[in-house]
């Protein structure tokens, strides 16, 4: 009979979960724990550092947003360590979160370009989203101006600044920083929680990042990623970063190995043409009496081009834009004056990944979700939701999946409560039958031998080690 028993085991084979190998797999690829290490993250005593992380990052996926969640809900068997075990880790000033996430990227740069080549649309994106929240009571939230259509206005919360990197297939996070805007009124800032961190402590010099203006703060993330050995053909921004001093600085690094291709201003910097120092109205006046207007029928827009010195930076071109229905002129700017406007406009599409990466990260994977009021924990969380969307990046650019979106749907079809009841009933009732069936080819009907026979222990102990708790608590020993 227990070669029958084979026939149990492939149902239960047949109905594994897609946690261990999206998650577990993933993390001996990466390796995870090693990472963790190696960028100088220790604890005390008790569960590792790595162990900690895994649980924190299958929050996503587990539909779960918070600690409190996870111990409240089915899954808190998944783990034996106690939820302030988190919060600590969480809280931990000292933690090198910035180390960990390099190690990631750069990681999966190794697995999926091991020669470290340089294609020509590779790129650095730059760009911030806003991080609304309801209160105030945070550590270091101020009042700050949403963008999003149908969301403008003012509200509590983050401004984060994400810098990305394009390698001409996939787009991965490297870096990021949290921003103040417009300050609290006194009696809300005596309100809000205050931490007092130990000088030069990585929880320190995050706080001190939030005073620090973004375009400051871009280019020391640009500076750092070059460090880190990542390197691109581009940088790319909306109009807001286009300063003089960005496009300057960005020029001087690496002897001009690295263009910028950027929304720019229309404001009054002045650019020479013909021995004439203009702005962008004025050069635009002049290019109409030109008659030098052209269209473009790929992108249906209608657009100057324009060779002019920019002071400080060099013969830089213009790509002066008109799209369809709209009366102002848009202006561009690429120092790689080579590009025509169909190789620059696909190039700044580029760009819109990371928008892309911002709507995934918050509608998928938590990010901004932590409720915490120490800023440790807000870090802690975002830098968290950063690895996972490199796990799923790697695991989408293994499989095919065309978004993370559609990867994430599968997960969560198979993670949810509901789905988890339906795929176990299911489960039970193919083995019911599979066992009834085992039965009456083995000509026993006496149901309780059956029970004290060795065969329905290892029943039991197959169909145990099938579910979900025993899948996810593989994840420690993965890492």
């Amino acid at each position: 009979m227990r070669q029958d028993l084979n026939e149990i085991k492939k149902v239960l084979d047949k109905h594994g979960y897609s946690i261990n190998t999206i998650i577990c797999d993933i993390m001996k690829k990466f390796n995870f724990k090693t990472i963790c290490y190696k960028s100088g993250a220790r604890k005390e005593c008790g569960f590792s550092v790595s162990g900690v992380i895994a649980i924190m990052i299958m929050f996503p996926l587990m539909l779960l947003n918070s600690v409190h969640a996870l111990y409240k809900s089915e899954y808190q068997k998944v783990t034996e360590m106690k939820k302030d075990v988190i919060y600590r880790l969480k809280n931990n000033e000292d933690m090198p979160w910035r180390v960990i996430l390099y190690g990631m990227a750069k990681r999966f740069q190794v697995l999926v370009n091991p020669k470290r080549e340089v294609v020509p649309n590779s790129a650095f994106v730059i760009d911030d989203t806003a991080d609304c929240r309801v209160g105030y009571k945070i550590e270091n939230i101020t009042v700050v101006h949403d963008h999003t259509p149908n969301k403008k206005g003012s509200k509590f919360g983050f401004k984060h600044l994400l810098l990305v990197f394009f390698d001409g297939k996939s787009t991965t996070p490297l870096d990021f920083s949290t921003h103040k805007e417009r300050k609290l009124g006194r009696k809300q800032q005596n309100k809000q929680y205050k931490k007092d961190c130990v000088k030069n402590s990585n929880g320190s010099k995050r706080r001190k990042e939030c005073d620090i203006d973004k375009i400051t703060n871009s280019l020391a993330m640009i500076k750092r990623a070059i460090k880190n050995g990542f390197m691109a053909k581009y940088v790319l921004a909306d109009s807001w970063f286009t300063s003089q001093k960005f496009i300057q600085t960005i020029r001087a690094i690496k002897d001009g190995l690295i263009h910028v291709v950027a929304g720019i201003k229309n404001d009054r910097r002045k650019y020479s043409y013909n021995g004439q120092s203009i702005n962008g109205k004025e050069l635009i006046k002049t290019l109409q009496k030109e008659g030098k207007q052209k269209r473009c029928r790929k992108w249906n827009l209608r657009y100057f081009e324009v060779i002019v010195n920019y002071e400080g930076i060099g013969d830089v071109k213009l790509y002066i834009c008109r799209f369809p229905y709209q009366k102002k002129w848009r202006i561009f700017i690429s120092t790689d004056t080579k590009l025509n406007l169909v190789e620059m406009m696909e190039i700044y599409s580029v760009r819109w990944t990371i928008e892309v990466m911002f709507r995934e990260l918050k509608q998928h994977l938590n990010f901004g979700k932590c409720k915490s009021r120490d800023f440790d924990a807000q870090i802690a969380n975002i830098t968290v939701s950063l690895i996972l969307y490199i796990f799923l990046t790697y695991y989408r650019r293994m499989n095919a999946y065309e978004t993370i979106g559609s990867l994430f749907e599968l997960m969560k079809d198979e993670m949810c409560e509901k789905n988890l009841a339906q795929r176990i009933w299911q489960l039970f009732d193919e083995l019911l039958q599979t066992v009834i069936e085992i039965i009456s080819r083995s000509g026993r009907v006496d149901i309780v031998s059956f029970r004290q026979s060795p065969e329905y222990q290892y029943l039991k102990e197959l169909f145990e080690s099938s579910f979900l708790p025993n899948q996810i608590s593989s994840v420690n020993k993965a890492v």
